[in-house]
């Protein structure tokens, strides 16, 4: 970042961006998203090239990494191409370059299934009677799987890459976990009801993880449990459950229902599912208005 970063033009970027009296919240949302894509082009293109020599190419090869490589939803990939339309925006005002290369890059199509808008109660409570009817040796660590991604909203790459260390729920505190930004962020911390936290403790007294696995969730040969196996266990229950077409993204939903649903605060819904963007929050209770869970 350093190298990248040899001219300045982050810190001048931020400069503009505090300049314009933007909340520091916008900045920092838009700084973190541009580290995103500077800490990318140096791992890809090297670290001397300079974001103001790259062409549309290279944001179309940016957004299918953010897609492919690590798992973001199109609301995310579309964020960071919004983050850098700006950033271009902004240098071409100050003369840094003459053309915005993000422009010409269409957003993402933000599709929300319909198994997601509809999921109700009752869908929700089968799901979880499938999960007790599971394999013996596998329930303990499904049922915390489910609760986490149920009642705690993490995303599917958080839930894979969900450490011990993670974990705090012991103590003179309310039992929380902490997620992780691994974008440069800022790591959030979400509480835990009594049903995350149980589902946890009963996992973790048989849970066998290889000798250096730190991760929470880990297969039978204790090695981390993968993005793909998680969605794999997901859709085995959710078909016994008659849920065919079942997402993670659709028990999240549920999590940002619920949490509107008692605080009624679209502010405290984004804090606990790390949305930087309220727009987002806001996108995210619509599409489950859907759901009376």
């Amino acid at each position: 970042m350093d190298i990248i970063n040899g001219n300045g033009l982050l810190d001048r970027f931020e400069a503009h961006l505090l300049e314009a009296a933007l909340a520091p919240a916008t900045v920092a949302n838009y700084m973190a998203d541009l580290r995103a894509f500077l800490r990318w082009s140096e791992e890809t293109l090297g670290g001397e090239s300079s974001p103001l020599d790259l062409d549309v190419r290279d944001i179309e090869a940016f957004c299918s990494y953010l897609q492919r490589t690590k798992g973001n939803a199109p609301t995310t990939v579309n964020r960071r191409i919004q983050a850098l339309r700006k950033f271009y925006s902004v240098a071409i005002d100050a003369g840094w370059t003459d053309c915005n290369p993000a422009e010409p890059v269409s957003l993402r199509k933000e599709r929300v299934s319909k198994r997601s808008r509809s999921l109700t109660k009752k869908d929700v409570d089968r799901l979880l009677d499938a999960v007790k009817s599971g394999h013996p040796r596998r329930v303990a660590r499904d049922w915390a799987v489910i609760q986490l991604l149920l009642n705690a909203g993490l995303k599917l790459g958080e839930l894979t890459e969900l450490e011990m260390d993670d974990l705090c729920l012991y103590g003179d505190c309310e039992p929380y976990l902490r997620v992780q930004d691994h974008d440069g962020g800022e790591a959030r911390e979400v509480p835990l009801d009594a049903d995350v936290c149980e589902a946890l403790d009963t996992y973790l007294q048989r849970r066998k993880a290889a000798p250096g696995v730190t991760h929470v969730c880990v297969n039978r040969d204790g090695q981390p449990l993968s993005r793909r196996s998680i969605q794999r266990l997901l859709r085995r229950y959710a078909r016994a459950a008659g849920l065919d077409g079942l997402t993670t993204q659709a028990l999240r939903f549920v999590y940002a229902k619920r949490i509107y649903t008692r605080s009624g605060d679209v502010k405290t819904v984004a804090r606990h599912l790390g949305h930087r963007h309220l727009a987002t929050t806001i996108r995210y209770l619509r599409s489950s208005s859907g759901s009376k869970t």
